[in-house]
C-alpha cells in the first residue's frame, strides 16, 4: 500500500469500481434481452374476407426509446376479371406507417382526419409472438354531419391475419397487372 493511502478509502474505491463493473455487465446483458429494434411481420392474410387474394406483409425500425415503429409494407393482391377467368393478375403496392406503442404488444397507428368527413385511419398491430401478427384497420368518420356521405361511410373494420394464409387460386395462369 503506498504510504499516506487510507486503506477505508481504497476498499471503499475496489467496491465501488465492482460495483459499477458489476453494473454495466447487468445493462448490457439486459439491453441484449430488450425487444428487438427490427421487426419481421412475414404474412398476412385478410381474416375479415377469407376469399380475398390480399396479402401483405412488412418490415419495421423501432425507435430508441422503443415508443414509435416505423414500418414499410408490401402489398400483393391477385384479381380476376371477366375478359379472361382463367388468369389472374398480380399487382403490388408498398406503403409506409408510423405506430406508437400502447403495450408490449400492441402498437396503434393513426392518419388523418382527413376530407370533409374528418375519415381517421386507426390500424392496429397486435404481436402474438414470433411470426404470429394481426393486423386491424378501420376508418372513423369524425364529422358524420358534414354530408348524406359522411353519414354512410363505412366504420367496419378490416383484419388481416397469419392464420389461414394458404388460399386456393381461381385462375390457371397468372401475368403481371400493377407495380407500384
Amino acid at each position: 500500500m503506498a504510504a499516506g493511502s487510507d486503506p477505508v478509502t481504497s476498499a471503499t474505491v475496489q467496491v465501488a469500481l465492482t460495483i459499477l463493473t458489476l453494473v454495466s455487465i447487468c445493462s448490457a446483458q439486459a439491453d441484449a434481452q430488450q425487444a428487438p429494434t427490427h421487426v419481421v411481420i412475414p404474412f398476412l392474410a385478410n381474416a375479415t374476407k377469407p376469399a380475398d387474394l390480399g396479402f401483405e406483409g412488412g418490415e419495421c425500425d423501432v425507435d430508441k426509446t422503443g415508443k414509435t415503429m416505423a414500418c414499410q409494407f408490401q402489398q400483393v393482391l391477385l384479381t380476376t376479371t371477366d375478359l379472361t377467368p382463367q388468369t389472374c393478375f398480380i399487382t403490388t403496392n408498398r406503403y409506409e406507417r408510423t405506430f406508437q406503442k400502447q403495450t408490449s404488444t400492441r402498437w396503434v397507428s393513426r392518419e388523418g382526419p382527413a376530407g370533409r368527413c374528418g375519415v381517421v385511419d386507426v390500424t392496429t398491430l397486435q404481436d402474438d409472438g414470433g411470426v404470429r401478427w394481426t393486423m386491424e384497420t378501420r376508418k372513423v368518420v369524425t364529422v358524420k354531419d358534414a354530408s348524406a356521405e359522411c353519414r354512410g361511410l363505412d366504420e367496419q373494420s378490416e383484419t388481416l391475419s397469419w392464420q389461414n394464409v394458404r388460399r386456393a387460386l381461381p385462375c390457371t395462369f397468372v401475368q403481371p397487372g400493377l407495380l407500384r
